[in-house]
């Protein structure tokens, strides 16, 4: 099979060898890809090491047996095509990056791509080089991925009754917002705010959320990341990074 070229985002990176890389990337047309980086690291009298870092940008070129793709692909070029150097100028600004890796990682299956994740990942990428506060570029990633995932809660109603009003609690086995009337009878659920409520929905029509920080945004990113944290099987690591565990048991 010739080789193939795409855009994509480092997600992962484990050193193979003394000259190679494991990479896991999420491209644009190909969906997340596992590839080996041959000699990526090897230096020589006339070619420094380049090495591949965990959320660069660039456009790859790799080769894949199609009988056999759910083994590893073999990167054969790769170009840097963006620098976020502001990335790493801040800690919740890199932390908010590897959270988004790694949710985007967890959510997603190899070789089934997803255009349109792809560029709200390289733009929350972009957005959080800049941002003077992360959170809320989080949160609307968090949107976004469950949406590409056909996973985004209901929370424009009550996802039992349809009742518009009243709306106290998040279910995620339930998948969304449940009502003040219908939560007495759900086991698996969590408490949210109005305000918090407010923030979710707002973000879910696209448009600015009346308390764009704060606690209301902390207990948006408290829910979807409950939710995330059910759909993946586990809590993501970089959670309590973003905002600490304590934060996350006292905020509605």
């Amino acid at each position: 099979m010739p080789p193939l070229r795409d855009d994509a985002v480092v997600l992962r990176r484990l050193d193979y060898s003394e000259t190679s890389q494991v990479l896991a990337l999420f491209a644009r047309e190909h969906g997340k890809i596992r590839a080996i980086a041959k000699g990526i690291k090897r230096r020589t009298k006339t070619r420094f090491a380049t090495g591949v870092d965990v959320l660069d940008v660039g456009t790859v070129v790799f080769s894949v047996r199609v009988e056999r793709s759910e083994r590893l692909a073999t990167l054969t070029e790769w170009k840097q095509t963006r620098s976020l150097f502001g990335l790493r100028d801040k800690l919740p600004r890199i932390q908010g990056a590897q959270y988004a890796a790694e949710i985007t990682a967890a959510l997603t299956e190899d070789w089934d791509p997803h255009a349109d994740l792809f560029d709200a990942l390289v733009a929350t990428l972009e957005a959080l080089a800049e941002a003077s506060d992360p959170l809320p570029v989080v949160v609307r990633y968090q949107m976004a991925l469950l949406e590409a995932v056909g996973s985004l809660p209901r929370l424009d109603a009550c996802v039992l009754c349809g009742r518009e009003s009243d709306l106290t609690h998040f279910s995620s086995f339930e998948g969304g917002l449940i009502c003040r009337h219908c939560e007495p009878g759900q086991i698996e659920k969590r408490e949210v705010s109005a305000a918090s409520v407010s923030v979710l929905q707002s973000i879910a029509a696209a448009l600015p959320p009346s308390s764009p920080r704060g606690v209301a945004m902390t207990g948006a990113f408290t829910v979807l990341n409950y939710h995330l944290a059910h759909l993946m099987g586990r809590e993501p690591a970089l959670s309590t990074a973003i905002v600490p565990r304590d934060a996350q048991r006292k905020v509605q």
